[in-house]
């Protein structure tokens, strides 16, 4: 199964993972103290508010094509109204 991921998309992750890797790695570098991998809470929050930023403001690259009907077709009531005389019976 193939799944399109539309341009814009891919764009936005790919920046916000880049930004994950800079932060982790600015982090470990700004840690005073003995060595440590570094903040990764930090990193993937800051990755996940660089994709929703660009997302938001990128937008998704998908176009919703009009589908020419203006709403819901209208349904008949599903109980008829006894006090409304018929066509046959006036017909007399």
């Amino acid at each position: 199964m193939t799944v399109h991921i539309p341009p814009m998309g891919a764009a936005a992750f790919v920046m916000s993972v880049l930004a994950a890797y800079f932060v982790f790695k600015a982090s470990r570098r700004t840690h005073a103290g003995p060595a440590v991998g570094g903040d990764l809470i930090g990193a993937i929050t800051a990755g996940a508010a660089v994709f929703a930023v660009l997302y938001t403001l990128l937008g998704t690259g998908v176009t919703a094509e009009p589908s020419g009907e203006a709403g819901p077709a209208e349904r008949p009531p599903a109980v008829s109204n006894p006090t409304e005389p018929t066509p046959a019976s006036t017909a007399r």
